[in-house]
């Protein structure tokens, strides 16, 4: 792979200038301005989307749009020009439908005041701060965005960190100069209770969802009276908690609720059906067990790229015998004293590899069903992502799959097919470019074009 500048004419105008030198060292540093905002990414393999694939091609990128995709492209005058040599193939960023990327978590804090009604603490002690935007917190130099933009993700969905509602989420651009894109797109809600107060069950949590978006309906209509005719009726006390629910009850804003495993999910649908908000859903940690429900009602879902640590008796055995340890499961085994525990721990161990093969092949599974997912990577540590990837795939997810799953679906999720996504032109210049097989432990991220900015992860 190699970069130069597209003309003649420029090349000898950065020399009567001096400057050739410069913009060859400059490596896209944000202190140095850049030369041209033209990029052409020829002699690529271009997978514009899955399924999608021109062997060998050209990108042209302009001031953060792409402009032509092709075989055969003309490449403008003002262009510099990264060649491929048939070695590096150009997917769309990936995309991360829920994360935590450039939100730095809040130092714990200790030895905070007493509570004295733990039935009904102050709203940040348990936990509810749907008023709270991600956009406020949101750090560019933080050392995660760099490490998300290494594995090629190149925008993502964030969230704040916090307790059962945090706040509203939005998307991000994994770009070091600015992460800001667009409105709040989301209001976020997980099954995590408050610490020795209230809620600190399931059955609180929903009680409280409830009561929170009863208030806020009543509130709501109490506003909207008072807008239409003010004349007799006292003003409306303000009350940020309630006013963040109004774009939820109104539809204009959908609740994404993040689970952990299926009864969550039951529980979410569940309050969907009394309450009738919008829903999106995230985690589904166990959602092998509710893909029925889910594909009936079309929910958008967004599946964990978490993987269940082996076991230590798992990393001792070999695969065939993993292999052979499964087939030999018996649902009905029964030891005859409390001596023969011997064929009871092998059932055991069977049931354990069991359950964690039935979570890797979790996505292959939605996939067969027709339900089309994003990933995300909420609670998962970015190093673990790229292998996690690889054990799904062991168990049978395709890598178009996989790669609709960090593109054309989660552009989808996150309510951004129409610029991000796919390498069509007029999308926005999210780029990805690797070497090696998508997806496979050869796979080398070695450019990421962020709205048309690109860092270099190799010289």
């Amino acid at each position: 792979m190699y970069i130069r500048t597209g003309s003649r004419v420029l090349a000898l105008l950065l020399a009567t200038l001096g400057l050739a030198q410069a913009a060859h060292a400059q490596n896209d540093s944000p202190d140095i301005p850049s030369v041209t905002g033209t990029w052409a990414l020829q002699n690529v393999r271009i997978v514009q989307a899955p399924g999608r694939v021109i062997d060998s091609g050209t990108v042209v990128l302009r001031n953060g749009v792409i402009t032509a995709v092709g075989r055969r492209v003309d490449i403008p005058y003002d262009a510099r020009i990264m060649d491929g040599g048939d070695s590096l193939t150009v997917v769309a960023g990936f995309i991360d439908a829920l994360s935590n990327v450039g939100v730095p978590e809040p130092a714990r804090q200790n030895n905070l005041p007493a509570i004295s009604d733990r039935s009904n603490p102050p709203n940040d002690r348990a936990g509810i701060q749907p008023e709270r935007d991600v956009r406020d917190m949101l750090d560019p130099t933080h050392d995660s965005v760099d490490a998300y933009r290494k594995l090629g993700f190149t925008a993502a969905q964030v969230v704040p960190h916090g307790g059962m509602l945090p706040g509203t989420g939005a998307v991000v651009l994994l770009d070091a100069s600015g992460m800001r894109y667009g409105d709040p797109t989301v209001q976020f809600m997980e099954f995590e209770g408050a610490r020795g107060m209230y809620p600190g069950t399931p059955m609180g949590i929903m009680a409280k969802m409830r009561q929170l978006y009863r208030e806020s309906e009543r509130r709501m209509r109490i506003e909207a009276l008072y807008a239409d005719n003010p004349a007799g009726l006292s003003r409306p006390v303000e009350d940020p908690v309630h006013d963040a629910f109004f774009p939820v009850i109104s539809g204009d804003r959908p609740l994404l609720i993040h689970t952990t495993d299926a009864l969550e999910v039951r529980r979410a649908y569940d309050m969907q059906a009394a309450l009738g908000f919008s829903m999106m859903l995230s985690g589904l940690s166990g959602g092998f067990d509710v893909m029925d429900a889910i594909k009936t009602a079309g929910t958008p879902v967004a599946l964990t790229l978490a993987v269940p640590e082996k076991a230590d008796w798992m990393e001792k055995v070999k695969d065939d015998s993993l292999a052979s340890i499964l087939e030999n499961y018996d649902p009905d085994v029964r030891t005859a004293t409390f001596r023969d525990t011997e064929a009871e721990r092998r059932n055991l161990e069977a049931l354990q590899l069991q359950s964690r093969q039935k979570f890797l092949a979790m996505p292959a599974g939605f996939a067969t069903a027709g339900i089309d997912f994003a990933f995300t990577s909420y609670g998962v540590k970015t190093k673990d992502i790229a292998a996690n990837i690889q054990a799904f795939m062991a168990e049978g997810l395709s890598s178009d799959d996989a790669l609709a799953a960090l593109t054309t679906h989660a552009a989808a999720f996150i309510g951004v097919s129409d610029v991000m996504g796919s390498i069509d032109t007029g999308k926005m210049a999210n780029l990805t470019l690797v070497t090696g097989d998508l997806f496979s432990k050869d796979m080398k991220v070695r450019t990421v074009f962020v709205d048309g900015r690109p860092t270099h992860y190799t010289p």
